[in-house]
């Protein structure tokens, strides 16, 4: 994640609205500056941090675009790992080390007269007691901060495009440090959305839409309603590539920047607008949750296609495309059926061979959404009981090796009805 100090001198505003600045992924000079920097960090394997440091300091000398170089080096910095491995502990080297130094000292620089040359002595000494040598002890004495560590691996094999968009996906989403409010709209990808929004634990509400898809409230950290501003901001930052792997997503913000206010000023400047959407060139570090969450929800679909799914079709199903709030989570059923000629709509769930917990978990969800236009297709095993399933409304089947699919949309007629503006809200 990038800092205060790197996003700052990025931000562009006009009038009330406000965007980063991010580089453009054919800039000569960025793309440069970028190979460059993948090639220092590349010829720093294995070496301390320090002298990387060290390095990138003389690579930037007195450039003006200093900031994007620093950027830049951060986020290669960030997904590089870092790291020492000494042979003894160094806290407990230096303790030795220091300790004989106090009884046999003062050690001295330019040793004279009355301060004689004891530092190699009490080097080789210590280093007998640790089985090191004197230059083992020098390397390892240290060795635990973070200067001292060495740079291992360098993340991504990013190539300088890659590290470009990176840069600018890292400046978009530092904007959300400074939010007091977030607003989507999403359609599809739920399932990946609400895993972020719950790894990250933001808080937010949901509405569903009339035309399709739900919008979506999120607080930022500078919402009245949130404490630990500072963490909290880091994750609403690190939550923005969750909602970019929505197949289609508009994010608004509310942002605050803290030094807008004008000295002796009491009164709060308005909100400055922020606005990103999936047409965007930034695009998603993280990964996609595959098509299907098991081997049972593939075949049930496989098997689905291949019997009912020709020209004669009555219904059309599709994937993970309602979410029902429960309490302070969601429920997103596995699959929805839409009759093809009146538009009557009943939800699919299906519970196979998972972990009795979670199985009751499923079950109260259920209970709590009192939705009759859902069918659950359960596997009965030793993991469950008929209790499990007492009271569950809408359908419940329970099958022995695989789901019936005839049985299933026999449920799925019985239970589907008109679809609701507000359903789902």
């Amino acid at each position: 994640m990038l800092t205060a100090d790197l996003i700052r001198p990025r931000i562009r505003i006009r009038g009330n609205e406000i965007t980063t600045q991010p580089l453009s992924r054919t800039d000569p000079l960025g793309r440069r500056t970028a190979d460059e920097l993948i090639q220092l960090f590349q010829a720093h394997l294995n070496q301390p941090r320090r002298e990387l440091g060290a390095d990138l300091e003389e690579y930037e000398g007195d450039r003006l675009d200093y900031p994007v170089l620093r950027g830049l080096a951060k986020v290669l910095s960030d997904a590089a790992t870092f790291a020492n491995e000494p042979l003894v502990d160094p806290t407990d080297l230096r303790a030795a080390l220091f300790t004989r130094a106090a009884e046999r000292g003062p050690v001295v620089a330019h040793p004279d007269l009355l301060h004689p040359p004891i530092r190699e002595r009490i080097l080789s000494e210590i280093a007998e007691s640790f089985g090191l040598t004197p230059a083992g002890v020098e390397h390892t004495i240290y060795a635990d901060l973070p200067e001292e560590q060495l740079l291992l691996e360098l993340g991504p094999k990013w190539t300088a495009q890659e590290l470009v968009g990176r840069y600018n996906l890292e400046l978009a989403r530092g904007l959300l440090y400074w939010a007091s409010e977030m607003r989507l709209t999403v359609q599809g990808g739920y399932k990946d959305l609400f895993k972020y929004l719950k790894l990250f634990k933001l808080m937010h509400t949901i509405r569903a839409l009339p035309a399709g898809g739900y919008a979506i409230t999120v607080d930022g950290p500078l919402s009245p309603f949130v404490q630990a501003t500072l963490r909290y901001g880091f994750q609403m930052a690190k939550f923005l590539p969750g909602l970019m792997l929505c197949p289609e997503w508009t994010m608004e913000a509310d942002i605050h920047l803290p030094w807008r206010r004008p000295q002796g000023q009491t009164a709060k400047p308005s909100p400055l607008y922020y606005r990103l959407d999936s047409h965007s060139e930034l695009r998603s570090h993280y990964t996609a949750s595959a098509a299907y969450d098991s081997l049972l929800e593939a075949d049930f679909a496989a098997e689905f296609e291949a019997k009912f799914g020709g020209t004669q079709r009555k219904w059309a199903m599709a994937r993970e495309d309602e979410i029902i709030p429960v309490g302070d989570s969601v429920l997103i059923p596995d699959f929805s059926f839409t009759h093809i000629r009146d538009g009557r709509r009943a939800l699919v769930e299906l519970a196979g061979f998972w972990h009795p917990e979670y199985l009751r978990r499923k079950a109260w969800k259920l209970r709590q959404a009192g939705r009759l236009d859902v069918v659950l297709v359960a596997y009965q095993s030793v993991n469950t009981t008929p209790e499990t399933w007492a009271d569950v409304p809408g359908e419940v089947l329970l099958f022995a090796s695989k789901p019936i699919i005839k049985d299933v949309l026999a449920a799925v007629e019985r239970c589907a009805v008109l679809p609701s503006p507000q359903k789902g809200a």
